[in-house]
C-alpha cells in the first residue's frame, strides 16, 4: 500500500527558491574581485558638473543698489534629466552705509526659498540652497534675486540709499550630478556642456580635415558664451598629471593601473596605460565633452584598449569578460560608424560626449545655434545642408532669432532687456544692420509721468521714446550708426519708470512692460569700411582662413589662438574655408576676404611688422615711429589689403603668443595689439582724426582742407604703453 505525503504550497515555494539560489551560487563565486571592480566601473555613469557665473561670461560682481532691484540668472543643466545632489552656492556680500532696512529674497524657478534681513554695517550675504531633483524641460535652473533697501528716516519723496548695496560674486555656482545614461538627445547634451567644454582630438599632428572641424567647433562654442579647451588624446612618452587620480585596490594587480599609482607628472610608457587612464576618466586628458571623429583618433582609442584588454585577459578570464562588457557600453558606441550621421551622442570612457564627423562639422554646428538647437531631439543627426539663420526677403531679422527672448518684465525703477549677436550671423550679401525697430507695450502706472524706453547698441544710445503706456504696441525706431557696429554686438532696451509715493500713503509698485516678438533689425547693402566691423560684415558672406603647416603640428597651442581671433573677427564657422600653406616663405594671394595667421600676404602694407631680428616696427610709409625688441605674450591683428581683397593678419610679437584668458572684443579701428587679457591698444591707421565716423551729410568746417599729420596715425599712447611695458620687464629681469 502506497502512502502519499502532501507538501504545503509555501514549503514548495521555499524549496524552489533555495534550489534557484544554489543554481546561481557558482556564478557569484566565479566573479573575482577584479571582475567586480570592472563591473562597478561599467555601472557608474554618474557625471558631476559645476557651473559658475564666470562660466556664463559674468566675470565681475553684479551690483544691486536700488530701492527695489531684481535680477534673474539662468544656470544651464541637461534638459529633461533629473538632477542629483544639486546645490546652489550663492556667494555675496553687502554694505549698509545709510542705516537702512535691507532685505534679500532668493528664489529658485520662481519659488521663494530664502529671505535674509541684512542690517549690519557690512557683512556676508552668502547662502547655500538645495535644488530639487525635478527635470527641467527648459534646460536651466532659474535663480531669482530680489534686493530691497529703504533708509530709516522718513523721506517720502526719495528713499534711495546709494550706500546700501548687494554684491553678487562671480563665484556663485550650481553644483549637481546626473546620470549620463538618461541623456537621450543631442540637444540636451549640448545644453549640458560646462562653461569650458573640452574638444578631444587625435594625438600628434592633425589632418587638415580634423583641424578644420576643431576650429569651427571652437568658434561655435564661443558664439554661445563658452570657452573651448583643446584636449589631445595622449600618446606614449607624453607626460600626464596624476594628481587626483584614485585607483581601486582590485585594479592595481593589472600592470597598467599599478604604474599609475602615484602623484604628480607621469610619463606614459605603453599604450595600456593610456587605456587605463581612459577607463578611469579622472584626468583632464580624458575630461572631454566633444570629439572630432577621425580615423586617427578612433585608431588610437582601439589600440590603447586592446593593449589593456590583453593585460586583463592574461590575469583573469572572468575579468576579461567584464572588460568586454564595459568596452561595449562605454566605448564602442562612440567608435561605431553610423553612415551619414554628422553628430551622435555616445559615451567615451567615463564621460558622455558629442562625436562630430570631421568632414561635416560645418553643417553639424549649424544645429547648435539658438534658432535650431531645440530640434536636435535624437541621439544621431544627419544635416544635409547648412542650418542657416532664417532671413526674410526684405532683410529683416527678428531679435528673437538673435538670442533675445520676448516677454514681459516688471519695472519699478529701471530694467534692461538685451539680445547679443555676432555681426557675421546676420550680415550677408553685402548687407549690414542699418535700422532697429523694437516693439514694446507697457501697462500704465500710478504716476502721471510716462515711462521711458531707451535703445542702446554696444552702449551707444541710438534711440529713445516716452511711452504712452496704455497696454498697446509702441515702436521705437532708430538708425544704427556705422560707428556703433562691432564684430560682437549687444542691442539693449532700458525701461525706466518714475516710482512715486503720495506722502507715504502709497507703496511704490512695479508695473509690467513687454518686448514683443515683432522686434527686429533691418539689413541693407552698404559700402563697407576697412576696419574691424567692416571686415566682420565681409566675413559674413565667406572667408578664407589661412594658416601655416606648423599649426597642424601643434594644435593644442595654435587652436586656442585661432578660435579666439576668428570669433572676435566675425568669421562664420559655417561659411569659411581653411587653407594650409606648406611653404612659410611664399606670399599668398587670397581670392576672397581672408583671415591669415603667421603667413605672408602678397602686397599687404602692414602698419605693425616684426623683422627677422625680432624687432617690432610701427611705421607709416618710410617713417619708422617705434622700434622695440624682446616683447613677449603679445600679438598684432590688423586689417590689410591684398590686390582687390580685404583681410586681416594675425602675427605673434616675440617668442610666445598670448594666452587669451577671456573672449577678445575688438574696438573700432583697424590695428590692435593683443595681450593675454585682450586688446591693449587699438587705433585706426587710415582715419587718425576719426572723420570717417562722421556722416557724409554733416557740414564740413573751414579747416576741412587740412591734411592730418602722419604722426597722428599712431597715437602717443601706443608708443608710451609699449615702452613702459618693455622697461618694466627689463627692470624685473635686472632685479632677478
Amino acid at each position: 500500500m502506497k502512502s502519499s505525503v502532501t507538501v504545503p504550497t509555501g514549503a514548495l515555494h521555499v524549496l524552489a527558491c533555495g534550489m534557484s539560489l544554489l543554481a546561481v551560487a557558482p556564478a557569484f563565486a566565479a566573479e573575482s574581485p577584479l571582475s567586480q571592480a570592472i563591473s562597478r566601473l561599467n555601472a557608474d555613469t554618474r557625471q558631476q558638473r559645476v557651473i559658475e557665473l564666470k562660466d556664463l561670461g559674468i566675470d565681475r560682481p553684479i551690483i544691486l543698489n536700488a530701492t527695489d532691484a531684481r535680477r534673474e540668472l539662468y544656470l544651464p543643466v541637461p534638459a529633461d534629466v533629473p538632477l542629483t545632489d544639486a546645490t546652489l552656492h550663492f556667494d555675496a556680500s553687502y554694505l549698509n552705509g545709510e542705516s537702512g532696512r535691507n532685505t534679500l529674497l532668493l528664489s529658485l524657478d520662481g519659488y521663494p526659498v530664502r529671505a535674509l534681513g541684512l542690517n549690519e554695517g557690512e557683512g556676508d550675504a552668502s547662502a547655500t540652497l538645495g535644488v530639487d531633483k525635478a527635470p527641467r524641460d527648459s534646460g536651466s535652473v532659474r535663480l531669482g534675486i530680489a534686493w530691497s533697501s529703504i533708509i530709516s528716516r522718513i523721506q517720502c519723496e526719495d528713499e534711495r540709499a546709494i550706500g546700501n548695496v548687494l554684491r553678487i560674486a562671480p563665484d556663485t555656482r550650481l553644483s549637481y550630478s546626473f546620470d549620463a545614461s538618461q541623456l537621450q538627445d543631442v540637444g540636451a547634451a549640448w545644453n549640458a556642456l560646462p562653461g569650458k567644454p573640452g574638444i578631444l582630438l587625435a594625438p600628434g599632428k592633425l589632418s587638415t580635415a580634423s583641424y578644420d572641424a576643431a576650429w569651427r567647433l571652437g568658434v561655435a562654442l564661443e558664439r554661445i558664451g563658452k570657452q573651448a579647451r583643446i584636449v589631445q588624446f595622449p600618446q606614449v612618452k607624453d607626460s600626464i598629471d596624476l594628481t587626483g587620480v584614485s585607483i581601486p585596490a582590485e585594479l592595481k594587480q593589472i600592470p597598467a593601473f599599478a604604474s599609475l599609482d602615484g602623484k604628480g607628472l607621469h610619463t606614459i610608457d605603453d599604450a595600456a596605460q593610456i587605456g587605463a587612464l581612459l577607463m578611469l576618466g579622472q584626468t583632464p586628458a580624458f575630461n572631454a565633452d566633444l570629439a572630432v571623429s577621425d580615423p586617427q583618433l578612433l585608431k588610437a582609442v582601439n589600440e590603447s584598449l586592446d593593449a589593456l584588454q590583453a593585460q586583463v585577459q592574461g590575469l583573469d578570464a572572468a575579468a576579461g569578460n567584464a572588460f568586454n562588457q564595459w568596452r561595449e557600453r562605454h566605448v564602442n558606441g562612440a567608435l561605431a560608424a553610423t553612415g551619414s550621421d554628422n553628430v551622435r551622442l555616445a559615451m567615451l570612457g567615463a564621460h558622455p560626449l558629442l562625436m562630430i564627423n570631421q568632414d561635416s562639422a560645418g553643417k553639424a554646428i549649424g544645429l547648435f545655434t539658438a534658432a535650431w538647437n531645440k530640434l536636435a531631439r535624437t541621439r544621431q543627426l544627419t544635416v544635409g545642408e547648412e542650418a542657416n539663420m532664417p532671413l526674410s526677403d526684405d532683410g529683416r531679422v527678428a531679435l528673437s532669432r538673435l538670442g533675445g527672448k520676448p516677454g514681459s518684465v516688471d519695472v519699478l525703477a529701471k530694467t534692461d532687456w538685451s539680445a547679443s549677436f555676432p555681426l557675421g550671423s546676420v550680415a550677408y550679401d553685402g548687407r549690414i544692420p542699418t535700422h532697429a525697430a523694437v516693439d514694446v507695450s507697457a501697462a500704465p502706472g500710478a504716476s502721471g509721468t510716462p515711462p521711458i524706453a531707451s535703445l542702446f547698441l554696444n552702449d551707444y544710445l541710438i534711440g529713445a521714446m516716452q511711452l504712452d503706456a496704455n497696454g498697446q504696441k509702441e515702436r521705437i525706431e532708430a538708425r544704427i550708426p556705422r560707428y556703433a557696429l562691432a564684430a560682437q554686438n549687444t542691442l539693449r532696451v532700458s525701461f525706466q519708470r518714475q516710482p512715486v509715493s503720495d506722502l507715504c500713503r502709497e507703496t511704490p509698485q512695479a508695473f509690467p512692460v513687454a518686448v514683443l516678438p515683432s522686434s527686429h533689425v533691418t539689413l541693407e547693402k552698404s559700402a563697407l569700411d576697412g576696419d574691424f566691423s567692416g571686415m566682420a560684415a565681409r566675413f559674413a558672406t565667406g572667408a578664407q582662413v589661412l594658416i601655416p603647416q606648423s599649426y597642424l603640428e601643434r594644435p593644442a597651442g595654435s587652436l586656442p589662438q585661432l578660435i579666439r581671433v576668428a570669433s572676435a573677427s566675425g568669421v562664420s564657422p559655417l561659411r569659411a574655408d581653411l587653407k594650409v600653406s606648406d611653404d612659410a616663405s611664399t606670399a599668398l594671394s587670397p581670392d576672397t576676404s581672408f583671415l591669415a595667421f603667421e603667413v605672408p600676404i602678397k602686397g599687404s602694407d602692414e602698419s605693425l611688422q616684426v623683422d627677422a631680428q625680432g624687432h617690432l616696427l610701427i611705421h607709416h610709409k618710410e617713417q619708422t615711429l617705434l622700434d622695440l625688441k624682446s616683447l613677449n605674450h603679445l600679438a598684432a591683428l590688423q586689417v590689410v589689403e591684398s590686390g582687390s581683397q580685404h583681410g586681416m593678419v594675425y602675427r605673434t610679437l616675440g617668442g610666445q603668443a598670448p594666452n587669451f584668458a577671456r573672449p577678445v572684443l575688438l574696438e573700432r579701428g583697424n590695428v590692435t595689439v593683443l595681450g593675454d587679457n585682450g586688446p591693449l591698444t587699438t587705433f585706426d591707421a587710415k582715419d587718425p582724426t576719426g572723420s570717417q565716423m562722421i556722416d557724409d551729410d554733416e557740414p564740413k568746417g573751414l579747416d576741412a582742407w587740412r591734411k592730418p599729420s602722419a604722426l597722428w596715425l599712431i597715437p602717443a599712447a601706443v608708443i608710451g604703453f609699449l615702452v613702459l611695458l618693455l622697461a618694466g620687464r627689463r627692470a624685473r629681469r635686472n632685479r632677478q
